[in-house]
């Protein structure tokens, strides 16, 4: 089973080939904000769990070696009370969350309160799946932005401090998903 680092380093084996973590995470921010561009001018035919995959993959296919595949070893941050979801389980899961938001029409002609609720459960989903090894926070939030533009709002992230998403995230994935709801509620506006 990969492991997916360079060894003896703190930096995932790369296509670039860098191993210092500063110099590493500057060339992936560039590479990824290029990128980033690329997708948001692209209008997906349908918001499944295969297109979340194809942003993965554009967003770090010059990176890593694994970009738009689900991992294959179960992670957890250091300080998180459980995992996320077992490598075994993300495809199932995967099943049941895009088909629920399927079911939702892809929260089209919701209410901003509502629309707000929904996508602040879909991210807490989305976080605990982590379906890659590395990049699913940028991965999610660029999937819930295209979501939010096919739904009538916009998702503005400037709102709120990296800090509080991390909070709301990490509260979310502990149970208590009232704080990650105030966040979207502060980031979420309508655009027509």
């Amino acid at each position: 089973m990969a492991d997916y680092f360079v060894d003896g380093d703190d930096v995932l084996e790369n296509k670039l080939g860098i191993v210092d973590p500063h110099k590493f995470r500057t060339a992936e921010q560039d590479i990824t904000t290029k990128k980033t561009a690329i997708l948001l001018n692209e209008t997906p035919t349908v918001l499944d769990f295969e297109y979340l995959k194809h942003i993965h993959k554009m967003l770090f296919e010059n990176i890593y070696s694994f970009a738009g595949q689900i991992r294959m070893v179960d992670i957890a941050k250091p300080e998180a009370k459980a995992p996320f979801a077992h490598a075994k389980f993300i495809e199932p899961e995967s099943e049941q969350i895009f088909t629920d938001l399927k079911n939702k029409n892809y929260l089209i002609s919701m209410d901003k309160q509502s629309f707000a609720r929904e996508i602040a459960d879909l991210s807490a989903e989305l976080n605990a799946l982590h379906p890659f090894r590395e990049g699913n926070g940028r991965t999610i939030r660029l999937f819930l932005i295209l979501l939010a533009d096919r739904a009538g709002y916009l998702l503005d992230y400037s709102q709120v401090s990296a800090e509080d998403i991390i909070n709301a995230d990490k509260l979310a994935f502990e149970g208590d998903g009232d704080s990650l709801y105030t966040v979207y509620k502060k980031i979420t506006f309508e655009t027509s």
